[in-house]
């Protein structure tokens, strides 16, 4: 409300102070309730104190005595024995395929074949120049063989003369015929001279023509056989890449055939994994979508430098895998070549030895260490370790049988 000035000043001074005075009362009291509110909101914003979290007890592992076994595990395959690559001993199109994979060949099937027009013309050049070799050095023989018999003729001619002569003169030759006789011994000794002066080798030009001809068709003979891709063996076609109109390669792989009747398992290793293994050890394979069935074999090979490389004349010196033989043949039936296998190698184990979990074992930069729990005190133990198991490891110096260990 409103009170214009004129009316205020007619009011009684009593009454002017009560207004005043009721003035300052609501003023005051309002003041006082809003720190209060703020208060109260200030007491509803604080966080709720959470719980301090009780600390999860450690796991303890007491130090046992028993057997650990040193195994590794690593992945195979089931390949055959004998396998051969397939290629051709000269570049070019291939005309003709007349399998396909995993076909089954027999020794001497045909496998593909290469378009042979410039092999087939070369060859005929070849041929033709073998011949014009052969006929000069048979033209050249046969000159030679017709003058060292006319020289022989006319040497015995010589001698028949002088024969004659010496007869018909006696005894008693005249002067004529002491002459006649001397020219006749003159005449002979020419022609024995022409005679052992006849060259009777044939000229090594000519032979190293024939031989060079020779040679040629020789070369491309075995290219024409080459251009005929046969199977080595009886088999089946594991892989090929010729299609008609590929062009190839001299000795570029094509193909490949494998001896479906023996097999093993063969593995591509780490250095370090060769280290620790030796041709002869024996192994356990499974396979690998089928856990639980193992067959014995053995280690038949491991590549140089860390075995002998194996006897297989199908391997090449660089073939880097290490192969297994199956110790039973029959189990070779469980398997099919290009399965998967898992492969096992106790390569070291110990009867009678101290051992706890992995998991109990320390390490602080490089240094193995446990911590141990006796009436109630921890104590940090340096450990000396051996081989491993599964899960498990060796302990070699540090602790004795029955000490409890605190868990990480």
């Amino acid at each position: 409300m409103i009170i214009s000035l004129t009316l205020f000043k007619q009011l009684p001074i009593r009454t002017i102070w009560l207004a005043v005075l009721l003035f300052l009362i609501v003023t005051i009291s309002a003041c006082s309730i809003q720190p209060s509110r703020q208060a109260n909101n200030g007491a509803q914003a604080q966080p709720t104190l959470v719980p301090t979290s009780v600390a999860v007890a450690k796991s303890t592992y007491t130090v046992k005595s028993g057997a650990v076994v040193y195994e590794v595990d690593f992945n195979g395959r089931i390949a055959p024995v004998i396998e051969e690559t397939l290629s051709f001993p000269t570049d070019g199109v291939v005309t003709a395929v007349h399998v396909k994979r995993d076909d089954s060949v027999e020794v001497g099937d045909p496998i593909a074949d290469l378009d042979t027009q410039a092999i087939t013309e070369a060859l005929t050049q070849a041929q033709t120049e073998l011949k014009i070799a052969q006929a000069r050095l048979e033209s050249t023989t046969a000159q030679i063989e017709r003058d060292q018999n006319r020289a022989a003729i006319q040497l015995e001619i010589a001698q028949l003369n002088l024969d004659h002569a010496i007869n018909n003169a006696g005894a008693n030759p005249t002067e004529d015929e002491q002459f006649g006789i001397k020219m006749l011994e003159l005449q002979l000794a020419l022609k024995q001279l022409d005679f052992d002066e006849l060259n009777n080798d044939i000229d090594p030009v000519l032979q190293a023509d024939v031989d060079a001809a020779a040679l040629k068709v020789t070369q491309f003979e075995e290219l024409l056989a080459g251009a005929a891709l046969t199977a080595p063996f009886a088999g089946r076609i594991s892989a090929l890449t010729a299609v008609p109109g590929f062009a190839v390669s001299a000795f570029d792989p094509i193909g490949v055939v494998v001896d479906t009747t023996q097999i093993e398992i063969s593995a591509n290793l780490r250095d370090n994994q060769m280290e620790e293994l030796a041709e002869g050890m024996p192994v356990s394979v499974s396979l690998s979508n089928r856990p639980g069935a193992a067959y014995p074999a053995t280690i038949t090979r491991l590549p140089p430098p860390f075995g002998s490389g194996g006897s297989n004349a199908n391997l090449t010196e660089t073939d880097s895998t290490t192969r297994f033989t199956f110790d039973n043949p029959d189990d070779a039936e469980q398997f099919e070549l290009g399965d998967r296998v898992k492969i096992s190698v106790v390569v070291e184990a110990k009867d009678d030895v101290l051992f706890l979990p992995t998991a109990a074992i320390r390490d602080f930069n490089g240094r193995k260490f446990v911590i141990i729990q006796e009436d109630g005190i921890q104590q940090r133990v340096d450990v000396a370790l051996g081989i491993s198991g599964k899960n498990i490891v060796e302990i070699v110096d540090g602790l004795s049988a029955g000490q409890v260990i605190v868990g990480q």
